[in-house]
């Protein structure tokens, strides 16, 4: 069964969920700007309530993700249960000699609702795992910033270079799920330029955790370290999301 071509739930939950992390991403940047730090040579996650303010947003994001793949299932599953579970594959046939492909959804009923529980799943899931990963990689940090103050030989350029290999750890499996699921939706769209995105993207991250170096800029009189995997993921998680969504919306019929 197929629903109207101009019912896009699954692109429209997607660009939901970046705006959410825009929104986050946006209130996390103004705390930090609007907080005065007491000690400005240790990284931002060690100040205490920095670290409280990205948790209290981690889990908003969460429940607020959680309320839109609810709602739009919700929506979904009133559309499905408008024809009895047995009939509907009749009903996709009839659809199909009646209107034709070119006139209906892109994916059945059933993939769509297949896809809207993996995005789900990797945006919750993935989530929950981030918090997790982020709360051991602080520990770590805070352990080599004490090993840095006891003088056991570890220098300032040393810690630079650890603080910024290491940064891309805690990226790699939250990108890797939304990669997952960008590469999936390919397949279920036979669409070799979302597989091809997916490639292009890991390949830039994988560049970025290996080789490049973390860059310092003054901003407002205050240093920035850049690290390059974070970027990429950032941008991955909020405009490659918006793009995904439009791109979705724009190639693909009742999507």
């Amino acid at each position: 069964m197929y629903i109207n071509i101009k019912k896009h739930i699954l692109s429209n939950t997607i660009l939901s969920v970046a705006v959410v992390k825009i929104v986050a991403a946006l209130c996390e940047g103004i705390l930090r700007a609007l907080l005065e730090r007491s000690d400005l040579s240790t990284p931002d996650m060690l100040d205490i309530w920095l670290w409280r303010a990205q948790m209290a947003s981690s889990m908003i994001q969460i429940v607020v993700i959680l309320y839109l793949f609810y709602r739009s299932w919700k929506v979904l599953n009133h559309y499905m249960k408008l024809v009895p579970k047995e009939d509907q594959q009749g009903m996709g046939e009839l659809q199909k000699e009646y209107f034709g492909k070119n006139k209906l959804a892109s994916l059945s009923v059933s993939s769509v609702n297949r896809l809207l529980q993996l995005w789900a799943v990797i945006f919750i899931g993935a989530e929950l795992i981030y918090d997790f990963t982020s709360i051991m990689y602080r520990r770590f940090i805070g352990m080599l910033i004490d090993a840095l103050s006891s003088g056991t030989g570890m220098s300032d350029g040393t810690f630079v270079m650890l603080y910024n290999m290491t940064h891309g750890f805690k990226y790699l499996e939250i990108l890797s799920a939304i990669l997952l699921g960008v590469v999936m939706t390919g397949i279920f769209l036979n669409d070799r330029y979302l597989k091809i995105a997916t490639v292009v993207i890991l390949l830039l991250f994988l560049i970025a955790f290996a080789v490049m170096q973390m860059q310092t800029v003054y901003l407002m009189g205050r240093e920035i370290g850049i690290v390059w995997t974070s970027i990429i993921y950032h941008i991955t998680e909020t405009v490659g999301l918006i793009v995904l969504s439009r791109y979705l919306a724009k190639r693909y019929r009742g999507l």
